[in-house]
């Protein structure tokens, strides 16, 4: 009985061995297809030209098969940067927080707080939004240079164009306000 028990113990190892190296190949698969689709986009003149939902649901695909994989953050990036293009703006921003909170280690941590504030500023118009993200860029992400271009856009946040305009020509002339 005791054998019985090591041979289907053994063959359920075997089975999970099997399960792992499918998964990888599957991975490496699916990050063959993003290199392939991006390579497509990369040889058209426009985005535009292209379907580019198709790279957005292989950023997807691959992101939902293969968590752990050192890439997926990036893959979400750009999908977010595709969502924004294809005029997704919640969705984006979505995708944005979602990296910012679920990946502690990935480097551009910041600029995915950042692009939060950027697109409620600048494609959503909602000023309290924005103000609120950039204030939170500066108090996570203090010594990013994404907190100094977060401190310099609160400055000119909610500013008309003319505003702006004699702002930096006050700035430049050093009679800031």
């Amino acid at each position: 009985m005791m054998w019985f028990r090591i041979s289907v113990l053994f063959l359920l190892l075997i089975g999970c061995a099997e399960g792992g190296a499918d998964q990888l190949s599957s991975c490496d698969d699916l990050k063959a297809q993003v290199e392939s689709l991006e390579l497509e986009v990369a040889n058209h003149v426009s985005l535009e030209a292209y379907d580019a939902s198709q790279l957005m649901k292989a950023y997807a695909d691959f992101a939902n098969a293969c968590p752990t994989d050192s890439i997926v953050a990036e893959y979400l990036v750009r999908r977010a940067d595709l969502l924004r293009g294809a005029g997704k703006f919640h969705d984006a921003i979505r995708l944005l927080q979602n990296i910012h909170d679920g990946y502690p280690t990935y480097e551009n941590r910041s600029l995915c707080a950042f692009l939060i504030a950027y697109l409620y500023e600048t494609e959503l118009g909602d000023h309290e939004m924005a103000e609120k993200f950039y204030t939170g860029v500066i108090d996570l992400h203090p010594e990013s240079n994404e907190a100094k271009l977060a401190a310099l856009s609160l400055r000119h946040l909610g500013k008309s164009p003319e505003e702006l305009v004699h702002q930096f020509q006050m700035d430049a002339a050093g009679l800031e306000k």
